[in-house]
Order: structure tokens, then sequence, then C-alpha cells
């Protein structure tokens, strides 16, 4: 009996991916429906998946949402999130540390 070719497990490569779930996709209002899995968050932030679940369990990092078990993220919330990272300088606080 024949054996069928299996598919690899990670077949979409990480640029196309990233492509697909890059920040420039649709409007506004799409942006707000599309819930981004931790991997896409992941590659979007470049970090690890790791990282941002130690960040959730922390307090810190982007908000996300629980879907059941699931942990999913809107690009909108990580747009700001990463908004709210940007510093002038090294010394540079940012705005919540007057």
């Amino acid at each position: 009996m024949p054996t069928l070719p299996t598919k690899p497990r990670n077949s979409v490569p990480s640029a196309r991916l990233r492509e697909s779930a890059s920040f420039q996709i649709g409007s506004d209002s799409e942006d707000q429906a599309r819930l981004l899995t931790e991997r896409e968050a992941a590659d979007l932030l470049t970090l690890s998946v790791k990282t941002l679940r130690n960040w959730r369990l922390s307090g810190y990092g982007p908000p996300h949402l629980k879907v059941g078990r699931l942990v999913r993220y809107r690009q909108s919330d990580l747009k700001a999130w990463l908004k709210s990272c940007e510093r002038a300088s090294t010394s540079d606080r940012g705005d919540d540390h007057a």
C-alpha cells in the first residue's frame, strides 16, 4: 500500500505569515475584528511565544483576550501597546512615570 506524502508541520513560511498578519491589513474596523493567535502576535512583535506568556503571567505586555482556553490579541491593541513603549531616550521613563 503506497504511503501518502505528509505536509511539514509549519507549511506556511514565516515571512508569509508575518505578511498575512501585518499591521497594514485593512481598515481600523477590520483590525478590531481580526484576532491574532499567540504565534502571530509574537511574530509581529519579534518576540517568542514564551515571552508573551511570561508577560501575561506578570501583568505586563499588550492586552489580550481569553476566548475559552485560547488567547488572542487584537491588532489595534498591539499597535497601541507598542506606541506606549515609545521613548525619546534611555532615561525617558514614559508618560506614566512623571
